[in-house]
């Protein structure tokens, strides 16, 4: 009774995970009004720009600057996985020995067997994708958040603007009429 109660609850479960609302936050900002509010608000978004664009530059110049550090990054990726794939290699070759030495008995293991030699062997590894490891590692290096928005949000605030954050359903969201 009770193994044919589990996937009656598995799927329960997983109908109640897909039936729960998903919100984001969103920021509102409100411009202040009148002609110096507005002009201290683009003076605002100038510095914004200007900020943004001063970190592009910083980021393409961090990206040229670390692709030899990503290079050499693959390649010790690459000694890790020759080395996790000779493991693995020896995981087979035990594994065949096993199979041999039980069929020798007249036995012939499972992979559900609870015999206490048995033996399971894990997947191979997956060869690293140079592309996702360079890629992986520059972001980790030169990514980020230059930190422009900050300043801005001060800014905005200080000409007189208002910024509200506001959370909104996207998804699953209930009904309120």
């Amino acid at each position: 009774m009770h193994r044919q109660s589990l996937p009656l609850l598995l799927l329960l479960a997983g109908l109640a995970g897909c039936a729960t609302p998903r919100y984001e936050t969103v920021t509102l900002r409100e411009a202040p009004g009148g002609e110096a509010g507005q002009a201290c608000v683009q003076a605002c978004a100038e510095r914004l720009e200007a900020c943004k664009g001063d970190c592009a530059l910083r980021y393409q110049d961090c990206l040229k600057r670390g692709e030899p550090e990503a290079l050499e990054h693959y390649r010790k990726t690459l000694d890790r996985y020759a080395a996790d794939l000779e493991d693995y290699q020896r995981d087979i070759a035990r594994y065949r020995m096993q199979l041999w030495m039980n069929w020798g008995w007249g036995y012939a293991p499972y992979w559900h067997d609870p015999w206490p030699f048995a033996y399971y062997v894990p997947p191979p590894p997956r060869p690293p994708a140079r592309a996702a490891v360079v890629k992986r590692f520059l972001e980790q290096r030169c990514g980020g958040d230059c930190g422009c928005q900050a300043p801005y949000d001060t800014c905005f605030v200080a000409c007189g603007g208002r910024i509200t954050n506001q959370q909104r359903c996207v998804r699953n969201c209930p009904d309120t009429h």
